[in-house]
């Protein structure tokens, strides 16, 4: 009886101690919707979802889901948790939770985030950036004011300039690899079942895209690289099926490492290549379909 009594304290205590480290950034339902770009330079929605709250390795964790996956630095499902007013992440990179907002964070100060991929002017691989607080202050938002920080990172990243109050980076989730276009950027809404604020002029699930008008609009080619991020193969499908494409993957320092006349849909094995960050486009006839980037995971 005294064990059975020893076991559920032990229990209630765990999982007390478990959510005691959340706070309400990630509540379930809380919803950050970006604008993701694209070949056909259209603009849709990019959504991040807490969908639960997991113990996940040791921390009572928000899980996020990204819609479409993304690729760079987070993997889908994301798993962050916050503690003190400092969220953290995990890091596929490293391994482990890295800091990732410092709510409390004063003018001057700096932190670092670590677990983020990029690679310097000579080729160097780089796992932190280093954000350093300019100045601090208060915007309007639907009727609120909400407190900001206005921020400045490293030369090899791609961030926003401003960081909301518990809500995050008005650019970004995250910092991410800065040498080539960026595909998601620019926060739309962010959401939750108590909340809601709204940064753009216009409805947060609006597609803008650009057309001929004196054209009828072509169906909309749809390229899918997975699994993102991969190990052993890479899956390249196309909708709708299509001739005589060019595949062409290319490595961080923007190398050519492989190219593939391919009709339709292909896989190819990548076992032999190393852990990072890879870049790929698709094109017909010279013409450019499509490009995005994957990681490749040890």
């Amino acid at each position: 009886m005294k064990f059975y009594f020893f076991a559920v304290l032990t229990l209630l205590f765990t999982n007390s101690s478990l959510q005691a480290q959340n706070s309400d950034f990630a509540p379930v339902g809380a919803k950050w919707i970006y604008s993701e770009l694209d070949f056909a330079l259209r603009s849709v929605p990019h959504v991040i979802e807490s969908v639960a709250k997991e113990n996940y390795q040791g921390k009572w964790c928000s899980k996020l889901e990204l819609n479409p996956p993304s690729v760079g630095v987070l993997p889908t499902p994301t798993y962050v948790y916050s503690q003190n007013d400092t969220v953290f992440f995990y890091s596929i990179w490293t391994n482990r939770f890295e800091m990732l907002y410092d709510f409390t964070a004063e003018v001057g100060d700096q932190w670092v985030v670590g677990g983020v991929y990029s690679v310097d002017n000579e080729g160097n691989t780089l796992l932190a950036d280093t954000i350093t607080v300019d100045s601090i202050g208060y915007i309007p938002v639907n009727g609120s004011s909400l407190k900001v920080w206005f921020i400045k990172h490293g030369l090899f990243y791609d961030w926003g300039r401003r960081i909301y109050d518990k809500i995050g980076n008005e650019g970004m989730f995250a910092p991410k690899y800065a040498m080539w276009e960026l595909q998601v950027g620019d926060l739309r809404c962010f959401e939750t079942p108590d909340t809601a604020f709204h940064f753009v002029s216009y409805p947060c699930d609006s597609t803008w895209f650009t057309i001929n008008a004196t054209t009828a609009p072509a169906e909309v080619l749809k390229i899918q690289v997975s699994p993102n991020p991969f190990q052993e193969r890479i899956q390249i499908t196309v909708q709708p099926l299509q001739s005589a494409h060019h595949f062409l993957l290319f490595n961080s320092m923007g190398n050519l490492i492989f190219r593939e006349e391919f009709n339709g849909n292909f896989d190819f094995e990548t076992s032999g290549l190393t852990s990072g960050l890879y870049h790929w486009i698709v094109v017909q006839e010279g013409q450019l379909l499509g490009r995005g980037c994957c990681l490749k995971l040890e």
